[in-house]
């Protein structure tokens, strides 16, 4: 039953790649949303000045702006995590996305007429008829092989010209350059007129059938060309995919002419090939058998001496298998018999294969001549379609007669068994499905089924029927309860359905989907007229995609059609998010832009004092923006977080170059108000970076498909690493930087050489891993999209996606990296244990210890810097994205960061009060002194907090430093200055 999720099979832009401008779009998101933060701080010292406020209130006023930048984030960040979650929850139900769909329902109908129009001219190819187109018994050709023989002649010059054409299109410079050879050959291969070639070869048999004489060597050499031709053919498409080619229109139309070849000549000589083939395999098993029985007494003991001993009876009947297939009678062998005969040929084959001697012995000769001379045989019997069909009808009828058996042993499921087994097979009106799969059959051995019409039969007697009552039985309580249990005449059931199932899935491909695209074509037509047609639509584009799917190699011949069908289908699912989140994150991009330039005007009115209250509201503001940007930019697509990191980590340098450059040529406060200047430019530069970066995301994403994440399961326990790496790297490294270290730990004059440290290290590891992301996928932390496990590889041992070579990746590399998770939290204890404790041994090699301070406060910044830069690539390499894991855990790091910095205030501000000489603790215990700090640094945080909310911060400001002053004069009374 196809999925109704609306969201399933939907299809993103670029892949799972990337798209250059979206990497630029993050980049430029990063830094634009950091420059609010660079405002509060680097340029805060000429502000205060540009407002008239004394400069020992420097860091209250910094202090101020960027506690309110940081506090109005958290309400906005929490907006933009509903909004995530309430587009999680309802993305995967129906109404969102019915009135898109019906606006598109045009496109989709057309798109579906295109694909079912492609689909039906293979299938009809796949349907030709097989009469008369093998050998006599004397080797002599039916009447029908040399039209067949014709036609695969003109199938090959086809294949030829094709061949030339990419040949041609492959020139040096061009995408198919790699393609050219190997298209050469394959040209070769098809023709090469007059000495070679498969075109030559089924001239040569075409013409043989009229000269009365045995054709056997014509047709055996038909076969060794086409032999040539598909090892050609595969080593050109394996180049085609490892270099994303197979989409190419020059490398499709090869791909039809190839599988057009392979439909006509899997139609003709049937039983002369299989028997051929047999009789190749019967060698092989033969001597096996022989040399196994030579080595079964050998010293030392060989392998094949071992397999002799653990496989001795699967080789005697592999043997005789083999020996009745290969003595099948040409001309007059039914093809129900040649399918029980090979039937057990597999049998016996995959018997023996299982054994672990057989594996073992796999690098001696014989065993290699058996594996290598079955794999001929297979597709010699599994690419004829009629026998296959053949095959249908008689494991139809074993559900018949297994589903019979079943309510004499379980009365309670007898009505739902004679359902079913009257599906299967029902042959006294041929309304069963192994009676339906014979009616096919026939219609192949005679002029073909070129109308589909019982091949459409078939399809719809087993999905709407015998599917149907099948999953009617297997609900029903008894049936699983006995499948538990273990009930023989129940698993008799479940194995044939199972059988059935499997070889239906593997044949009529193409017929399938044409069936299946007319079907969403009709139900896209009706939609424009009835909105109830939108659950159609959607499971009938969920069956196109499997039948899709099931095509496998074949799948370029349809590749582009699917495509388009596809494309217009997304974009009508997208729409949903497209209104609920995409355009709401291009307003709050632009929003950051606007109040930019509201603070320049802020900033340049107001006369000689200017507006610092207004200042200070329009950074409160940039704050609540960019805690909702953020969340929403995150929420977009999560491929690009890496690039949005680098983004977010070149702030610092960015815009220390900038204030260099503004210092250096305006600094002179003789010739110019360089306290005014210096903040104009800084200014004016968010302005043209904000715009930029606005321009840009609108840009990226007004037309483009981002990613949905709700179909990834998160993967625990490797979720659990990147997701502390987050909490830690963010709700740690304010409380401690910068503030306590390096503010109270390290020598004065050291501080800036610091921050100059600091400003180059900390744009190493995001960019480091943006580099991964876009050049070595697999290893880097985010890993790959692997479509086999339905996500991410994880931080785990997984192999790699096709399109990267399917080589093994050892992502637990970046569990190594969990050692920074403890370090972070070691460091920020030990830095408050230093602080006092000052006598111990530990403080004394830190506390103004030159060098010992500044490693352990750069180690322990970038210690943050690297989690960060791992963990959020991390919880969506391990399939977090999304609002069921990312946003969360980001909103709660966030909420740690800000109120960890804000306590952390609170602390240093009590710390600072007391001399050491009389220190409110001493004499208590430890907990009594943790708890008292803990009280003192709660109030203090109170009062800043409500000191954030003011409607004139120049007198706030003002009264401060009187009340600073206040406890001054007290202090020098007191101490006898005065």
């Amino acid at each position: 039953m196809a999925d109704p999720n609306p969201t399933t099979n939907y299809q993103q832009d670029d892949g799972f790649g990337v798209g250059n401008t979206q990497i630029a779009a993050y980049m430029f998101a990063g830094l634009a949303m950091m420059l609010n933060i660079r405002l509060s701080y680097s340029a805060a010292p000429y502000a205060l000045l540009r407002f008239k406020l004394p400069e020992n209130l420097f860091s209250v006023f910094v202090r101020t702006t960027s506690s309110a930048l940081e506090l109005w984030c958290i309400p906005s960040m929490l907006m933009g995590n509903i909004m995530e979650q309430v587009y999680n929850q309802t993305q995967n139900t129906i109404g969102p996305h019915a009135d898109e769909l019906k606006n598109k329902a045009t496109q989709i109908q057309s798109k579906a007429g295109e694909l079912k129009t492609n689909a039906g001219t293979q299938s009809i190819s796949e349907l030709g008829p097989t009469n008369l187109t093998d050998l006599e018994s004397n080797k002599h050709p039916q009447g029908g092989l040399q039209n067949k023989a014709g036609e695969l002649q003109r199938k090959a010059d086809s294949l030829y010209n094709q061949s030339q054409s990419l040949e041609n299109a492959a020139s040096p410079g061009s995408t198919l350059s790699v393609l050219n050879e190997l298209a050469g050959q394959l040209k070769t291969a098809a023709k090469n007129d007059p000495t070679d070639g498969l075109h030559k070869a089924a001239n040569d048999l075409a013409q043989a059938t009229q000269t009365g004489k045995p054709a056997d060597g014509h047709a055996y050499n038909v076969m060794t060309k086409f032999d040539k031709v598909e090892t050609q053919y595969n080593l050109l498409m394996k180049a085609a995919g490892d270099n994303g080619l197979t989409g190419h229109p020059n490398v499709t139309e090869v791909v039809k002419a190839y599988h057009s070849v392979k439909n006509t000549y899997y139609q003709m000589l049937i039983t002369y090939r299989i028997q051929k083939k047999a009789e190749e395999f019967y060698g092989a098993a033969t001597q096996l058998k022989t040399q196994a029985k030579s080595a079964g007494d050998s010293t030392p003991e060989t392998p094949l001496g071992k397999l002799q001993k653990a496989a001795n009876t699967q080789m005697d009947q592999l043997v005789q298998n083999a020996n009745n297939l290969q003595r099948i009678a040409l001309g007059t062998e039914s093809d129900s018999n040649i399918v029980n005969k090979y039937l057990l040929v597999a049998d016996a084959y995959n018997a023996l294969a299982a054994i672990p001697e057989f594996t073992a012995a796999e690098g001696v000769t014989q065993v290699t001549q058996v594996k290598d001379k079955f794999g001929p045989l297979k597709k010699s019997y599994e690419n004829v379609l009629k026998l296959r069909v053949q095959e249908l009808a008689k494991k139809a009828q074993a559900l018949h007669d297994n589903a019979d058996t079943l309510p004499s042993a379980v009365n309670e499921l007898r009505e739902q068994a004679n359902d079913l087994r009257d599906a299967a097979s029902k042959s006294d009106n041929s309304s069963g499905l192994a009676q339906k799969a014979e009616g096919l059959v026939g219609a192949i051995k005679t002029t073909g089924d070129t109308n589909g019409t019982k091949a459409g039969e078939v399809i719809t007697q087993f999905n709407e029927v015998v599917q149907q009552r099948y999953e009617t039985l297997a609900n029903k309580t008894e049936y699983k309860q006995k499948l538990a249990a273990a009930d023989e005449n129940v698993q008799n059931v479940e194995t044939a359905y199972n059988n059935l199932k499997t070889l239906y899935e593997k044949i009529l491909n193409f017929t399938k989907l044409e069936k299946k695209a007319g079907e969403l074509e009709n139900a896209a037509n009706q939609l424009s007229n009835n909105p109830g047609k939108v659950n159609e639509v959607i499971t009938n584009y969920q069956k196109v995609v499997d039948s899709y799917n099931a095509l496998g190699d074949s799948k370029p011949i349809v590749q582009a059609q699917f495509i388009n069908l596809q494309k217009e289908y997304s974009k009508a699912i997208y729409k949903y998010k497209f209104h609920f989140l995409t355009i709401p994150s291009m307003i709050t991009n632009w929003l950051n832009f606007l109040t930019f330039v509201i603070l320049l005007i802020v900033f340049v009115t107001g006369g000689e004092n200017g507006h610092v209250t207004g200042y200070y509201w329009i950074m409160a503001a940039s704050g609540f923006v960019f805690g909702i940007n953020m969340v929403l930019v995150y929420a977009i697509d999560y491929r690009y977080l890496p690039f949005y990191m680098a983004g977010e980590n070149s702030f610092p340098m960015v815009t220390s170059l900038i204030l260099y450059f503004a210092t250096s040529i305006f600094g002179n406060r003789r010739k110019y108000n360089s306290d005014y200047v210096v903040v104009v430019i800084d200014v004016s530069i968010a302005i043209l970076i904000a715009f930029v970066a606005s321009v840009l995301w609108t840009v990226a994403f007004h037309d483009y498909r981002a990613t949905m994440s709700s179909d990834l399961t998160p993967k625990w326990p490797e979720l659990i690493s990147p997701v502390a790496m987050v909490i830690v790297g963010m709700g740690l490294v304010y409380s401690i930087y910068p503030g306590i270290a390096p503010g109270m730990i390290v020598p004065f004059y050291l501080i800036d050489k610091i921050e100059m440290v600091l400003l180059v290290a900390t744009a190493f590891p995001p960019v480091i891993i943006a580099i991964l992301r876009k050049y070595a996928p697999d290893w880097s932390p985010q890993t790959n999209f692997v479509p086999s496990l339905g996500g991410f590889g994880g931080w785990t041992k997984y192999t790699g996606p096709p399109w990267e070579g399917s080589a093994t990746v050892y992502a637990w590399i970046w569990h190594f990296f969990d050692i920074l998770i403890p370090l972070q939290i070691s460091l920020a204890v030990i830095f408050i244990y230093s602080l006092h404790y000052r006598d111990s041994s530990i403080s004394r090699s830190i506390v103004n210890q030159p060098k010992m301070s500044t490693f352990l406060t750069i180690v322990f910044y970038m210690c943050h810097e690297i989690l960060l830069a791992l963990g959020f690539p991390g919880m969506v390499g391990n399939n977090g994205a999304g609002g069921a894991v990312l946003l969360p855990v980001q909103y709660v790091g966030a909420l740690l960061m800000v109120f960890l910095a804000f306590y952390s205030i609170g602390y240093i501000t009590e710390y600072k009060k007391h001399d050491p000489s009389e220190w409110p603790t001493e004499g208590m215990t430890k907990w009594n002194a943790m708890c008292y700090w803990l009280k003192m640094a709660s109030k203090i945080t109170n009062k800043n907090f409500k000191q954030l909310f003011t409607t004139d911060l120049h007198r706030n400001q003002v009264l401060c430093i009187k009340r600073k002053y206040n406890v001054v004069v007290c202090i020098m009374n007191i101490c006898g200055i005065y």
